[in-house]
Parts: structure tokens; sequence; C-alpha cells
């Protein structure tokens, strides 16, 4: 579908971009049709917050670390590894889990699911726009010195990328956790009558 919200209207949108937004949606379809059978079990609104939770957790690790990356250019590389490695294998079990609506194109999405994530990333650009102002105060402070260690500016740039990290998965965790149980039917297959085995699956009334 279109986005009736877009500041573009579809008229004034580049021949090269409609490919692109296509292209995605293919991508989009090739993705949940590839995991559609995939952590099945975890399709539920208990799981989707338990991974939200073990994300953040991951995210808080590699935002410490980032704190001992001012001190020393090695120490931090342990922790701050083991929490990108576990903040890329929980964003993609979210996104599996919850069909990946927080990185879908528009053309994927029904009008709920495009709300639901037009919503999720303005919050999402909102934190990102106020946890900037963190690494800013920082070089800021450190400017003040008339010396400044080069530890310090590489402690910021690694304390900017893990904000701009924590700041891209808000979209994904806020729709994982405000995601409702899935509808019971679409989980259930249909059972074969003996008279459906008989036939060959097609029932009396075929």
């Amino acid at each position: 579908m279109n986005d009736p919200n877009s500041a573009f209207p579809e008229e004034a949108k580049p021949a090269i971009w409609r490919r692109y937004e296509n292209w995605r949606g293919r991508r989009h379809e090739e993705f949940n049709a590839k995991h559609a059978h995939r952590l099945t079990t975890w399709r539920n609104q208990r799981a989707y917050r338990r991974l939200v939770i073990t994300l953040l957790c991951a995210l808080a690790l590699i935002i410490a670390s980032s704190y001992l990356a001012f001190h020393s250019s090695g120490w931090f590389l342990l922790p701050f590894g083991i929490g990108l490695v576990s903040v890329i294998t929980i964003q993609t079990a979210l996104r599996i889990v919850t069909g990946s609506i927080a990185d879908a194109p528009v053309s994927a999405l029904d009008e709920i699911q495009l709300a639901q994530r037009n919503s999720a990333r303005s919050f999402g650009f909102f934190v990102l726009y106020a946890v900037m102002f963190i690494p800013y105060f920082v070089l800021v402070a450190i400017s003040m010195r008339d010396e400044v260690p080069g530890q310090w500016v590489y402690g910021s740039a690694i304390l900017l990328i893990s904000l701009v990290l924590t700041a891209i998965c808000v979209p994904t965790m806020l729709i994982a956790w405000w995601m409702a149980d899935p509808d019971p039917e679409d989980l259930v297959e249909p059972r074969q009558t003996p008279s459906d085995t008989a036939t060959g699956g097609k029932g009396r009334d075929s």
C-alpha cells in the first residue's frame, strides 16, 4: 500500500526510488517466508517481552563497556564484542517473531502495521535525538582542557556508536513489547477427517 502520510506524493517519487521500495518489499516478504516456521514457540507476548528485556541488558553492557574505552582501547573489547553479538542475535530473533514490522517498507504493511511502524520510528528518532547530547556534552567538556588524551576521543567515539545502536533498536523493541499474542486460529492447522484422508484431503463437499 502507499503511505498516505508520506511527505512525498507518489507522483513526486523518482522511478529509481519506487523500484527500490518494491525491491525492499520483496526482500521483506522473502524474509518472513524464510523464517515463517522458525521460533514458533516464541511467538507470544511473554516471549516478546523477554527478548526485549534481554536486548536491553545487552545494550546496557555495550554502553557500560564504552566507559572502559575512555581508559583502555583493549579492555573494553571483550564486553563490547559480547554485547554486540548478543544485540545482533536478539534483534534478529525479534525481527523473526514480530514479522519484522519495524523494518518493513510501506508496500508490505497494512494500515494498522504502518501506523505502528511510523509511531515506533518516530519515538526511536526522539530517543536518538536525545541521547546524542550525551557524547556532545562529553566532547565539549574534554575540549576545555589544554591537552586532550587521544584515548578520551576514542572513548567518545565508542560511546557515540553505542548510543546510536541503542536508538536503532528502539522501534523493534517498542513494537515487540506491545504486540499481542497471535490469533490461535492462525497457528492451528486444520486436521483432516477420515473421509478427507480417504478422498485425498478433499472432503465430502468436494
